[in-house]
């Protein structure tokens, strides 16, 4: 009976552990397919871009199932499912397809520290580029960029070099466009105001990057992703807008970007919002990721350089041993 009781207490455990595994798993499918899941903290350094805006990343797709922010005219469902349903069944690469890639172009492990940073970027990079609704400008690239400049600023440059190119690579995306594009965005912010980027809003810049920005605004297909909300972020550094919950609010409203309640909390605000207070929050974290990788790579490096002492002293002893016995 002992025996028995015994079994039917190891059944029930191993079901219980069957379950919980099968919950986690379903969480983290539900996590990455949200439109702010897969968010790493954009930083205020170095903003560069993806592709040009010629090259339209829209890739074979079901609709997302996640709901993004979109300008005033957002689609409502009956508009995806007449724009999108012929694409119903289509086959979508999965996102371990692009990080498969991503370790056979970086051929090396990825420095323990960075490695959620990395497979993050990756996740939310993927799940935008396969959205139907997905169309590449230069503003997601900038946030593409900007965000992997903070997070691996801590990296010898050569690593930092053949980082990006695998992130890249493995999104199918060309480097040089990315860095290009970006540098277009950084050069037409320079000497800029808040008040020049809100009249671009607004349709008053002919410039490529003014007309991406009034395509924000103007365009109800528009789909908000993370990775742009970097890029306004970006945006709002170089031309000395403070990053915070008030200047957030106020560049939401003048591109159109929808707001919606917290079931939770009861706030109301756009994800956009959401987006930049996630930032604030990430860059002390970050800071403090950089400071513990520092400190490895110091004891690392005096290790390395007390053993290399311990055998040039050794070495020396031994010398001079021969020498005398030479004599």
């Amino acid at each position: 009976k002992a025996t028995t009781s015994f079994a039917y207490l190891w059944e029930g455990a191993c079901r219980l552990c069957s379950l919980v595994m099968f919950l986690r798993k379903a969480l983290l499918v539900a996590a990455l397919a949200a439109p702010a899941a897969a968010f790493a903290p954009t930083g205020s350094f170095g903003g560069l871009q993806l592709r040009s805006s010629h090259a339209s990343a829209m890739l074979p797709a079901t609709p997302s199932l996640r709901a993004p922010s979109c300008s005033a005219g957002s689609l409502q469902m009956g508009e995806l499912a007449e724009k999108f349903g012929h694409l119903r069944g289509a086959d979508v690469e999965p996102c371990d397809k692009a990080v498969k890639r991503f370790y056979e172009l970086f051929a090396k492990p990825v420095p323990f520290v960075f490695r959620t940073a990395t497979n993050e970027i990756l996740y939310m990079s993927h799940l935008d580029l396969v959205n139907a609704r997905f169309n590449y400008d230069i503003f997601w690239a900038l946030g593409f960029y900007s965000t992997y400049d903070l997070f691996f600023a801590a990296l010898d440059e050569g690593v930092r070099a053949n980082l990006f190119k695998s992130l890249v690579g493995a999104l199918k995306l060309d480097k040089d466009v990315v860095k290009g594009d970006a540098e277009k965005v950084l050069e037409w912010a320079k000497g800029k105001t808040e008040a020049d980027v809100v009249a671009a809003i607004n349709g008053e810049d002919s410039s490529e990057v003014g007309q991406a920005l009034a395509n924000a605004k103007s365009n109800k297909d528009f789909l908000y992703t993370r990775n742009f909300g970097a890029g306004l972020i970006k945006l709002m550094q170089v031309v000395g807008v403070e990053p915070n919950s008030e200047t957030s609010k106020r560049w939401a409203e003048a591109i159109g970007f929808g707001s919606k309640t917290s079931a939770l909390t009861g706030m109301s605000m756009s994800k956009f919002e959401a987006d930049v207070g996630i930032f604030l929050s990430s860059v002390e974290k970050m800071q403090e990721v950089m400071q513990l990788y520092a400190d490895v790579e110091a004891r690392e490096k005096k290790k390395v350089a007390e053993k290399l002492a311990e055998k040039a002293a050794k070495a020396a002893e031994e010398a001079s041993a021969q020498a005398e016995m030479a004599q």
